[in-house]
């Protein structure tokens, strides 16, 4: 089939969306598909500019193509008969985090009309599509809650689970990702005062902004965490990260309510590394049970660090929740065999 795969971009912004269209494509072409993806502009500030973004896509016209797997807002609004979506996420901040601290919409009329535009827009045009895949338990649950429609959970793999291994059960916990505040990386420095057995952190990632840096190395600095906290706070290789994976005791992954695994918990279950994550992350809860694959605390620099402790403490333990969370990849058949047959059905 020849096939597109529709995704929005945000310019000079590269994470985690990204990565998932660009696998998919690689591993869409190894079986014998046609395959490119349509990269739909979007920027969400100043908010006024989502409706003009949503009607972009609602007028992309995709001729010669067999099918569209569309993944994200507002490049899921693109129309096609044979369109499939794989949704990652809505637009969250016109529903559960409206009137959170994460809303970013004004609280105006003007707010109020955008939200409502989206929404009903959402009603009507995600309805179209052949099919809806969700890449977790947690975005089906939306759906389902504020727009009333159904949808089947494919999860996400890595691009190449094969190249994540366990080379030993260092002295670290590795966090590695994005960083920014949603990730939530100043708990997991603020935790490290709390800290006893000697156990260290190493945040690994891009900065998104100067600001968070700069609030990340003051908690260092200020709390005297010098030789607690390593900040590698550029871009990281896949190689490097690979390495690290390899080397740590177990894994750090606190996002505030996200809407998927994350690709952090994956490579840490196929390093055979445990994960400590929140009660409150979100659909990472899925995978991490806690004491069995991690552990799963409140969101409090107090209860991290006393995890951290445990993870080091009790090293056999923190081992076999590693390989427990590698089992956990298995049982739910989270593979691109299983994506490739369910998308292309």
């Amino acid at each position: 089939m020849k096939i597109a795969i529709v995704n929005n971009q945000v310019p000079f912004v590269y994470g985690g969306a990204e990565f998932l269209a660009d696998w998919l494509r690689e591993h869409l072409l190894a079986v014998g598909h046609s395959c490119e993806i349509v990269r739909v502009p979007f920027k969400w500030n100043p908010p006024h500019n989502i409706v003009n973004h949503m009607l972009a896509a609602r007028l992309i016209k995709l001729s010669s193509i067999d099918r569209v797997i569309a993944l994200k807002f507002p490049a899921y609004y693109v129309e096609h008969d044979n369109k499939v979506l794989w949704l990652l996420h809505q637009f969250r901040q016109a529903y559960d985090l409206w009137g959170t601290p994460y809303q970013e919409l004004p609280d105006t009329p003007e707010g109020l009309a955008i939200r409502t535009a989206i929404i009903n827009a959402d009603n009507r045009y995600l309805r179209c599509a052949r099919k809806i895949y969700t890449n977790s338990s947690v975005v089906s649950a939306r759906l389902s809650e504020f727009n009333g429609i159904s949808s089947m959970v494919l999860y996400p793999p890595l691009r190449d689970e094969g190249a994540y291994h366990c080379e030993r059960y260092g002295d670290y916990i590795l966090c590695a990702g994005r960083v920014n505040e949603v990730k939530r990386q100043h708990l997991l420095v603020e935790a490290m005062r709390f800290v006893q057995s000697g156990v260290r952190l190493i945040v690994a990632g891009q900065p998104e902004s100067q600001a968070y840096l700069d609030r990340l190395v003051s908690l260092v600095k200020n709390d005297h965490l010098e030789d607690k906290v390593d900040l590698k706070m550029r871009f990281v290789s896949e190689e490097e990260k690979i390495s690290l994976y390899a080397g740590a005791l177990a894994t750090a992954y606190i996002p505030y309510d996200e809407d998927s695994y994350g690709y952090v918990s994956l490579e840490s279950f196929h390093s055979r590394k445990a994960v400590i994550t929140c009660s409150d992350s979100g659909g990472i809860r899925e995978i991490v049970r806690d004491s069995i694959s991690g552990y799963v605390v409140s969101p409090t620099p107090a209860a991290l660090g006393k995890a951290m402790d445990l993870m080091m403490l009790d090293r056999p333990s923190t081992e076999q929740m590693g390989n427990q969370g590698l089992q956990e990849v298995v049982k739910r058949s989270i593979s691109w065999d299983t994506v490739i047959r369910e998308l292309t059905a």
